[in-house]
């Protein structure tokens, strides 16, 4: 089975081939230049497992919540090579994505968003069952000292009160697999937003005061 994996949620394009046993991992890019390095990293990928596009099974893609243009770029990608070999995409969400790379089973998934909001997975079994765009002061209010969190962020400022997980790695492959029965077509993936954008709330305040 051969899937490549695309994450551009993030600050950092992530991309990885899995062949069999066998991952080829992309070498990390500048953050914050999906557009300009994602295609570079998928050729990459490629020539490290000596492999033509034609040969893929499927393309996992992240469909946020993270960078509004992000995750546009990486599922433009995904779409583009899935379209062209007759693929179907696995989508996966990032904060199920987080999930599956805890070490140990969290009550809570949490990745920030804009000043004093969180993106939010609530948590049991080791899948996310609920997904939600809180504030801290509405996410506080969900903790206990018993709480078990993880996150991909720093949230040490932040004054939780209770244990954090910090995953520095977001590896693609089990989840990518553990998947495959929801692959679908390209025309039914969309992305994952909690929020409107920048400019989609700018546009609404502007409407309001009309």
């Amino acid at each position: 089975m051969n899937i490549l994996s695309i994450n551009t949620c993030f600050k950092v394009s992530d991309v990885s081939l899995f062949c069999g046993d066998c991952q080829y991992d992309a070498k990390p890019e500048s953050a914050l230049q999906h557009s300009v390095v994602l295609m570079s990293q998928i050729d990459d990928v490629f020539e490290k497992a000596k492999m033509q596009c034609g040969e893929l099974d499927y393309v996992c893609v992240a469909v946020g919540p993270g960078s509004f243009t992000g995750i546009r770029i990486g599922i433009a990608v995904a779409k583009g090579i899935c379209d062209a070999n007759s693929k179907n995409i696995i989508p996966v969400d990032t904060l199920s994505l987080i999930a599956y790379n805890t070490a140990n089973s969290v009550d809570f998934v949490v990745i920030k968003g804009i000043t004093n909001e969180y993106f939010v997975g609530e948590c049991a079994d080791g899948k996310v069952l609920k997904k939600m765009l809180l504030t801290k002061e509405e996410l506080l209010k969900k903790l206990s000292p018993f709480s078990k969190l993880a996150t991909i962020d720093d949230l040490s400022p932040d004054g939780f009160p209770c244990d954090v997980e910090r995953i520095e790695k977001l590896d693609m492959r089990r989840i990518a697999f553990d998947n495959i029965e929801n692959a679908v077509d390209s025309v039914y993936v969309e992305p994952l937003y909690l929020r409107l954008s920048q400019a989609e709330m700018q546009k609404g305040a502007k409407n309001a005061n009309s």
